[in-house]
């Protein structure tokens, strides 16, 4: 089984996890950020290659905006390869544990080493008709070309300079007003 992932951060606690370096890829992109046209992204022929000998791909992935961009450009990259295997394991929003605890991670780069076996279990086979689907949207990305890509509601969108700007305001404003009294 080949992992991917989308964080120096989740590789390194994949290896911690027991995962031998030679079946990561990791690809620490940053695409929610900056013009895509500028990125240095990766040759990816080896991974092809090892895709259409037959080893399975198991891509970790969250909400968190640049993991949710990379997998996207993933699945765009890898579009033309019909007949690979490609898994996935979404990090869920939340996770219970035994004792009644409930953990909240964001993204992979903040799941202990031990506990992403806990995780097996949530892998799902990737179809091809979703992943064709994914890839038609980073195209459509790509052709956009925002200054960013957020994550609003589950789904990743393009988005401007201003996309935060609201919450910003409705945090700021407050503060300048009691600083006035």
């Amino acid at each position: 089984m080949i992992e991917i992932v989308f964080g120096y951060g989740t590789e390194g606690m994949l290896m911690a996890a027991g995962i031998f370096r030679e079946n990561i890829y990791c690809f620490d992109l940053t695409l929610s950020k900056g013009n895509l046209m500028d990125k240095p992204y990766p040759d990816l022929t080896e991974l092809r290659l090892r895709a259409e000998s037959g080893e399975p791909l198991r891509i970790w992935y969250s909400q968190d905006s640049d993991e949710m961009s990379g997998f996207f450009w993933l699945m765009y990259e890898l579009e033309d390869l019909e007949e690979i295997q490609i898994h996935g394991i979404t990090l869920p929003p939340y996770f219970e544990c035994a004792n009644g605890d409930v953990i909240v991670w964001e993204k992979w780069g903040e799941v202990a080493p031990e506990e992403w076996s806990l995780f097996l279990s949530c892998q799902n086979r990737i179809p091809r008709n979703y992943r064709r689907g994914c890839a038609l949207e980073w195209q459509q990305m790509l052709w956009e070309n925002t200054p960013f890509r957020a994550t609003v509601n589950g789904k990743l969108v393009s988005a401007s300079e201003t996309l935060y700007d609201c919450f910003l305001r409705k945090d700021i404003v407050p503060a300048a007003y009691r600083r006035r009294r």
